[in-house]
Order: structure tokens, then sequence, then C-alpha cells
């Protein structure tokens, strides 16, 4: 965990120092953003690809699955069985980004409190899930394959909107708001029921996690989701009035903030 923690403080101050450097002045808070977006550009791509892979080679290695009670029995026994070591690598490397990207935002962008929050209920999940319990990586598995699929599309978009790159902003608007609407609003709901017909309705559950940290699981996803609909819906009437006032919607005029 310390050394990833490194790797990301390097790839921040890589975009601070080098990437971002002649676009902004030193101690600019859009060149603080900037940088954080390579941190986030490389660990929401490269986890969502492991993780992707991992969910789907498990899957084959297992049979596949080729019905509902299939594979809720698959679901159940991935669920509680012990974290493997490259579970265990793959959480600590995620943890590391979060905590390194949430003394970000407490040093240069306090005003992001669903950010931070988010941050917080994303790393105590993992680490106590690493080192207290060691087990329950799967869940951050699959939350990760429909959390993260929008990561890189994100951060170019909030890059557009940084430097006011109206013709790429214009592009991505719009599609990235619908894509990101759908891994939200569905995919991650359903996602989170499935967990909690585990961790908070079964008795297998019991024997691995503790019930009231399985609660509290449960609890900062659900509040993970609600702040990621706000955020979402807020940017989509953002750009609708923008749109209503100038119907030619370019990033430099946009009210928009990331």
């Amino acid at each position: 965990l310390p050394w990833n923690c490194v790797f990301f403080t390097g790839l921040y101050l890589l975009g601070y120092w080098v990437v971002f450097a002649r676009r902004w002045p030193r101690g600019a808070v859009d060149r603080f953003k900037a940088a954080s977006c390579c941190m986030s550009i490389l660990h929401g791509t490269s986890t969502s690809i492991y993780m992707l892979n991992l969910f789907y080679t498990d899957k084959q290695q297992d049979g596949g699955g080729e019905n509902s009670s299939t594979m809720k029995f698959w679901l159940a026994s991935r669920l509680g069985a012990a974290n493997t070591r490259f579970e265990e690598a793959i959480m600590e490397y995620s943890t590391a980004y979060f905590l390194v990207d949430l003394v970000h935002y407490l040093l240069f962008v306090p005003n992001q409190p669903l950010f931070v929050l988010h941050h917080v209920f994303t790393s105590s999940y993992m680490l106590s899930c690493r080192f207290y319990t060691g087990h329950g990586a799967f869940s951050t598995i699959i939350l990760f394959v429909v959390g993260e699929s929008t990561s890189f599309l994100q951060n170019v978009w909030t890059i557009s909107l940084l430097t006011h790159s109206a013709k790429l902003f214009n592009l991505l608007n719009v599609p990235f708001l619908i894509m990101f609407s759908i891994f939200p609003g569905v995919l991650t709901p359903w996602a989170t029921w499935q967990l909690c017909l585990y961790f908070l309705f079964s008795r297998e559950a019991s024997a691995v996690v503790p019930f009231p940290l399985a609660h509290y699981w449960m609890w900062s996803v659900f509040m993970g989701i609600s702040g990621s609909l706000y955020w979402v819906s807020t940017h989509w009437t953002q750009s609708a009035l923008a749109v209503a006032r100038n119907p030619v919607f370019h990033a430099r005029t946009s009210t928009l903030r990331c």
C-alpha cells in the first residue's frame, strides 16, 4: 500500500509539474484538478480492465452459469470466498489512489464534499475488506466494473471543461452524461441490490463479514450512488439551462463545474 501511494503521488506530481505546467500558473486550482485527472485516468482505466477480465475469467472457470439459480449460487460462493492475493493487490492499488486523491481534495479543493465523502467511503470499504475481514473482495470487483467504466470518459470530459476546449467538450458532454446516468442510475443500483441480498439477508455472509460492517458497506455504496445521481442530475440541469440561454453551447462560456 505505501508504494502504491508513492506511485500515485508521482503521477499527480507529473501531471502538475510536467503535463499541465504550461497551461496554468503555479498554484492554480484548475492545475491541481487536472493533475488529479492524470491519476484518475490511469487508475480507472487499469482497474476496470483488470477487474472486468478477472470477473469474466472467474465466471468461465466456474462453468459460466447458464441459468439464474446457477448464477445466484456462483455469485454467493464468490462473495463469501476469501480474498485472493491478486484481489488484495488490486484493492491496495485502488485504495492508494483514493487516499492520494482524498489528500488532493482536502488540501486544494475542499469545497467538493461529494468527492471527499465518496473517497472516504470507498477507502474505508476496501481497507476493512483487505485488512480486517479478509473476505468480500469480489464485491469490490463488481462495484468497480460498473463504477469505473466511465472513468476515462469522465476525466477527458473534465479536462476539456477545465481547459475550455469547446469542440471536445461539446462532443463529449451529452454522451458522457447519458453514459454516467446509465451506470450509477441503473447498473450500480442493480449490483448493489445483489450485494445486499448476500451481505444483509443471507446467513452465510455473517460467518465471514460481521453484520454491522456489512451494513456499513452497503450504506456506503448507497451514499455513493446518491451522490453520483445528484452530481449528474445537477450537470444535466446546468447543461439544459446553458443550451436554453445559448444554443451554441461552449465550454468556454459554461457555468458547469467539475
